[in-house]
């Protein structure tokens, strides 16, 4: 098979129905009109996709090449049928083993990709003015970059001061000014210490969790983490945990295997290890049985 992420600029043509990116068009321009029309410098992620999911009864969410060009399969180390080019949007509704499905907007399956060369559910950055980029996080650094008014980039990574922003399969660092903010308070495990009510999505089921112990198990859970320091390639994000806490609601991506990470905000945090065992090992049954489901 031809490597999934190359330099070479092409299109081909993919599924009976039409071109792939045809059917992308759409999607993307409303992507662009957003971005357009906001005010903030940071646009947080979209989550679920609503359109997507009221037309297939699937959760979707968007996602974005970061690579020069990407190739589409017709399966899983299967033949090359399309290329995708960097800043292509398309729906994934799948992630595992290093691989996510790849859907046009009307639904329709046009193939698998890698998924080491995309972000699913990115945020990102909006330049109001030149914006200098830099090889790390510190303004003495070598700078890598001058970014013109306007350019919009995948948040690879967000810190309080800083955000890591996709160059063509490079990685660049911009320091933040005092109004590049998102729509929410910046995220951190603690604002999960008091759930008070919480539904999970699993399998097209919507299942919430009311017992007040169990809700104090998974403040726990989610609170006693590691800090990832951003998203980790090739966990297989597969269903969403909705939790209110403080009055405040937050929408969690949860991998459904031994990964035992959760994504939010572009991050994500280890949690679950298992308390009955000496060596600690991770077990996401712990988390996903206070629901009455098993990931296994």
């Amino acid at each position: 098979m031809n490597s999934p992420c190359t330099h070479v600029i092409s299109v081909e043509e993919t599924t009976k129905k039409g071109d792939f990116m045809k059917r992308l068009l759409p999607a993307l321009l409303s992507l662009l009109l957003l971005i357009s029309s906001a005010q903030a410098s940071i646009l947080p992620a979209e989550g679920v996709q609503q359109g997507f999911l009221s037309f297939t009864g699937m959760e979707g969410r968007r996602a974005v090449v970061l690579c020069e060009s990407l190739s589409v399969c017709d399966a899983r180390e299967g033949k090359k049928i399309a290329t995708l080019q960097f800043g292509d949007h398309f729906i994934v509704t799948e992630s595992w083993d290093g691989w996510a499905t790849c859907y046009a907007s009307d639904g329709s399956i046009s193939g698998w990709v890698r998924s080491d060369y995309i972000m699913i559910d990115p945020a990102y950055y909006v330049t109001d003015d030149d914006t200098p980029v830099y090889a790390w996080g510190n303004t003495l650094a070598p700078r890598v970059a001058l970014l013109d008014p306007g350019e919009t980039l995948p948040i690879l990574l967000d810190r309080e001061d800083w955000v890591v922003v996709s160059l063509r399969g490079a990685a660049g660092w911009i320091k933040k000014t005092p109004k590049d903010t998102v729509s929410n308070t910046y995220f951190r495990p603690e604002m999960l210490q008091n759930i008070t009510h919480a539904a999970l999505t699993w399998n097209n089921q919507y299942i919430e969790l009311t017992d007040p112990y169990k809700l104090s198990e998974l403040s726990q859970l989610l609170t006693s983490v590691e800090d990832r320091g951003g998203p980790i390639a090739g966990c297989p994000f597969g269903t969403t945990l909705r939790v209110t806490s403080g009055g405040q609601s937050y929408e969690l991506s949860l991998a459904v295997d031994s990964c035992c990470i959760y994504r939010i905000d572009n991050r994500d945090y280890s949690y679950a290890r298992n308390r009955f065992t000496s060596e600690g090992a991770p077990d996401n049954d712990v988390l996903f049985g206070l629901f009455g489901v098993s990931v296994w």
